[in-house]
């Protein structure tokens, strides 16, 4: 065995003062003592609060990340067998007792030198470290595969202690115990991306909860005294806490208590009435301390479905792609994903405009889902129609949705411009709104262009303001409304000049198909006033000057008559 790997292995335990203001070793028989070889005997592992993480276990070496609780009383020991070990302590002092073979409390307490911060093991050498920080304080313990404290460098094992004023163990901690949801009833804790993935259901399902109850020294806590209470939010049910094979959601048990073993017992949750869904929290206690407030869902079936239009559907015969949106939920308001082919049209108030609409992609938690519609085909084929669209669910029950204004138009060929406001001050946000308009005079739809399929045409002007919003991109449509707005800001990096103005808003591409269809066709206009921020003259600045003048000599005037008296 090479003497880096013998160095490297070093044992780490822990020996408590059991007197308060004194240091006592345990006796340990000599049938389990260490060896001083860096194997580790549990039993040397007295006095420690908790246990070390990670867990020592026979030439465990290696570990920079390892951590313990010490009381303020107490000592660590290290033991080395090999010689040119260097041991480090940021806020401990360093003891050395020499001809620790054995672990003998009486061979190794009789030989205890000066107090240091760094030490230099020799063959068989035991040594102790007393913290010296106040409690709730840490410092660390290094071993160095050198033989010298000043040039020390290569580490071999770091140990973080944390000093402890008295022992906690058993006292539960909400930040370090484990409550998560699961797959099963059985096995280790999920991870932080499964409990998130485990946190929803469907309706016919349940969710499963591990608790894994543990101290504020992370340790597991296994007493049988305890009381493990789990509650849920209204429109759920739980099963019995169990270790594995937790019981199915029992009727009305909204609130359930154990007093088994809770380092790892599971609950089920489950709908109060079938199909209804649930959204809610389960809150985990444990001796009155609430360690957990869990979220959970459970997706019932579709009881309500909503709908929207987006665009102006062109009256060409083709489905408007994406001219609508819906979106479906349960009894307990939580989305209901469905699959879009099933959302279908149930009627139309203007059956021969628009006779045809369908879903096209999926909904989901976090989007709506989206459909066309199809309106007829010719150029008067334009208007509204108030359509209504519907899912059957598996058992035949028909889930209609309210009423949704859908509108048919042709391209753009004529447009108008309108602002927000008839005037605006300086530093105002103006709003100006471009409305487009078939040959019919019927609103332009979503799907025609309005400006040049290669180049960006539109132009807008509009004195003393700073447009915000960016001018149409290359082959722009209107919105769900055949318009299009933008944004500007009231007054220039020079100031404001107040007055009258008119806006001109040119889209070419517009114009030229409106001549092209013999509509009257051109550029908009849209008036608006700017006024400037009101002055004052300096006679009125004067004359306040005086005014105030002649209230302060009057109140001390007032005064002066006051102290008379």
């Amino acid at each position: 065995m090479s003497n880096k790997t013998i160095f490297k292995r070093i044992a780490l335990t822990a020996v408590s003062a059991l007197a308060a203001g004194s240091l006592a070793v345990i006796s340990v028989p000599a049938a389990n003592a260490a060896a001083a070889d860096g194997d580790i005997d549990a039993i040397l592992s007295v006095g420690l609060v908790g246990a070390v993480t990670p867990a020592l276990t026979a030439h465990d070496d290696g570990s920079t990340t390892r951590t313990a609780v010490l009381l303020s009383t107490g000592s660590i020991s290290v033991s080395q067998q090999a010689t040119g070990v260097t041991i480090v302590s940021s806020g401990g002092l360093i003891r050395s007792q020499h001809g620790a073979t054995t672990g003998d409390a009486a061979n190794a307490s009789s030989s205890i030198n000066a107090s240091q911060t760094c030490g230099i093991t020799v063959a068989a050498d035991y040594n102790v470290i007393v913290p010296t920080g106040a409690p709730g304080t840490t410092f660390t313990i290094t071993t160095y595969s050198e033989d010298t404290c000043a040039t020390a460098a290569t580490i071999s094992d770091v140990i973080t202690v944390t000093i402890a004023a008295s022992n906690l163990a058993g006292t539960v901690s909400a930040a370090n115990s484990i409550v998560r949801w699961d797959t099963n009833n059985s096995g280790d804790a999920p991870t932080a991306t499964e409990d998130a993935a485990n946190a929803s259901t469907t309706t016919g399902n349940t969710l499963e909860l591990r608790v894994e109850v543990r101290d504020v020294y992370d340790q597991a806590i296994t007493a049988t005294t305890g009381a493990l209470i789990v509650s849920v939010s209204s429109g759920a049910y739980l099963g019995a806490i169990a270790a594995s094979s937790a019981a199915a959601p029992t009727s009305a048990a909204t609130t359930q208590v154990s007093s088994a073993n809770p380092s790892a017992l599971w609950v089920y949750v489950g709908e109060a009435t079938a199909g209804a869904g649930w959204s809610g929290t389960v809150t985990v206690s444990y001796n009155g301390v609430v360690i957990a407030t869990k979220t959970g869902k459970i997706t019932g079936v579709v009881t309500k479905l909503e709908g929207s239009a987006l665009k102006v559907g062109k009256n060409n015969g083709s489905a408007t792609t994406n001219g609508l949106g819906y979106q479906a939920y349960d009894a307990a308001g939580n989305v209901v994903v469905l699959t879009a082919a099933t959302v279908v049209i149930d009627t139309s108030s203007n059956a021969t405009l628009v006779a045809d609409a369908v879903g096209t992609t999926d909904n989901s938690s976090s989007s709506a889902g989206l459909g066309s519609f199809t309106c007829a085909n010719g150029a008067s084929f334009v208007g509204t129609s108030d359509i209504v669209l519907k899912h059957t669910r598996s058992n035949g029950a028909v889930v209609r949705s309210a009423p949704i204004k859908v509108t048919c138009g042709g391209d753009a060929t004529s447009y108008t411009a309108s602002w927000d406001k008839a005037t605006y001050n300086q530093g105002d946000i103006a709003t100006l709104t471009v409305q487009f308009r078939d040959a019919r005079g019927a609103v332009a739809n979503s799907v025609g262009i309005l400006t040049d399929a290669t180049t960006a045409d539109a132009a807008i002007s509009a004195n003393q303001m700073e447009r915000v919003t960016a001018l149409p991109a290359t082959s722009a449509t209107a919105d769900a409304n055949g318009q299009r707005k933008f944004t500007f800001t009231v007054g220039t990096s020079s100031g404001i000049v107040a007055g009258k103005y008119n806006a001109v808003v040119s889209f070419p591409t517009v114009n030229s198909r409106g001549t092209t269809a013999g509509v009257a066709t051109g550029n908009a206009s849209a008036a608006y006033e700017v006024v400037a921020p009101a002055t004052i003259s300096n006679a009125e600045v004067l004359a306040s000057i005086v005014k105030l003048i002649a209230a302060i000599n009057k109140q001390i005037r007032a005064l002066q008559k006051q102290l008379r008296r």
